[in-house]
């Protein structure tokens, strides 16, 4: 018998227990290790490719030959951190060395314009002579909620974006408003904008939004799996203007994303409650221990339904800002409603690690899409 939603305190907590001792446990769950040994970064063909050309007004594209490097993504890069926040577009360097050749950059389209803001999203077209309507994998960006950028993630995940585009899909990267803009639903509420948007301009920019992949990173991978699971169990609370066709969302892609705010929050030992300054805290307006019914609203394990599309989940073994026990929780709920989840472990792997781009687990992603649109 498939589980309500939305659990009763008791079973939550033998739930929570229940994942606790997992996370001790010497095996992690259902987590795939997959392989041993740090996998190759990338192979010839991904790794060298020609590309094309570009034009002016926020339209570019490629056509020279160039060789791969790691860009910075502003957060992680060789183990360390950093503040400095990569530019909100792709400059030409990065669409002629990393992207395949004939891609069309379309960028700063403006989906929403809301407390004196406009909200923006960038589009990558693969080559297509075709003209068929394209099947679209939509990005969320991560950053704690409180940072980052519609450019920022593409740097760190430049291979699996690739590989995105040689599908034969429509990528694109999409803003919402950051914690110091705006609380808990409004940067969700610009997500699902921000897909109400392509879905009418579906005939625009070439785009199957019946085919929709969404994919996301640590907050980005939260906001993910929340529309994920909350648009199909009618969560209008979600969406500005229930009249407006949304296409349908085939499946998610989470690399360690908060699942479960509560359980977050228990990470931190002591917490003062009335000047918490946590990204959750920040994220909701509130501490999540001082307005649960907030919290509990904002996760998206309370929203799996046998309705929920299926899922791949990415998390690292020495993730300590999110535990990996978040995304054990998620899949354990989806699995327990019948839902198709696959969650991956990646050894060695830290929030926002390189090894996440790597071709073991691009390989993953790529098999996982295909699944979905074909």
């Amino acid at each position: 018998m498939l589980l309500n939603s939305l659990f009763s305190k008791r079973l939550f907590a033998q739930f929570a227990v229940s994942v606790l001792i997992l996370c001790l446990g010497s095996s992690i769950g259902s987590a795939q290790r997959p392989g041993t040994g740090s996998p190759a970064r990338g192979n010839s063909q991904n790794d060298r490719s020609e590309r094309g050309q570009g034009e002016a007004g926020g339209r570019r594209g490629n056509g020279e030959q160039g060789q791969r490097s790691r860009g910075g993504g502003g957060e992680r890069s060789g183990g360390g951190r950093t503040r400095t926040e990569t530019p909100p577009v792709l400059d030409q360097e990065f669409i002629e060395t990393k992207l395949p050749a004939g891609t069309e950059y379309i960028s700063d389209v403006v989906f929403k314009e809301v407390d004196g803001l406009e909200l923006k999203l960038d589009l990558l077209l693969p080559k297509n002579e075709t003209k068929r309507q394209l099947p679209t994998a939509i990005w969320i960006h991560g950053g704690a909620w409180m940072r980052g950028n519609k450019a920022r993630d593409l740097h760190r995940f430049d291979q699996l974006t690739s590989r995105i585009l040689q599908e034969g899909m429509a990528f694109v990267s999409i803003e919402y408003r950051l914690s110091s803009q705006a609380s808990f639903p409004e940067p969700v509420l610009d997500c699902t904008d921000a897909i109400a948007f392509l879905n009418r301009n579906r005939e625009k920019f070439g785009l199957d939004t019946d085919r929709t992949v969404i994919l996301g990173t640590s907050a980005g991978g939260h906001l993910a799996s929340l529309i994920g699971t909350s648009l199909t169990v009618g969560g209008k609370d979600f969406v500005t203007d229930a009249s407006r066709p949304m296409g349908t969302i085939l499946g998610v892609v989470d690399f360690y994303g908060p699942t479960d705010l509560i359980m977050l929050q228990s990470k931190r030992g002591e917490i003062d409650f009335e000047n918490d300054a946590s990204p959750e805290a920040r994220f909701l307006g509130h501490s999540p221990l001082k307005r649960p019914d907030l919290a509990r609203a904002a996760s998206p394990v309370n929203y799996v339904s046998k309705d929920s599309p299926p899922f791949l989940i990415f998390h690292g073994d020495l993730d300590s800002r999110v535990p990996m026990m978040q995304s054990i929780y998620l899949n354990s709920m989806l699995e327990v409603n019948g839902v198709e989840s696959r969650l991956v472990q990646v050894d060695g792997a830290r929030h926002g690690d390189e090894k996440f781009d790597e071709t073991v687990y691009n390989d993953m992603a790529i098999e996982f899409i295909r699944s979905l649109i074909h």
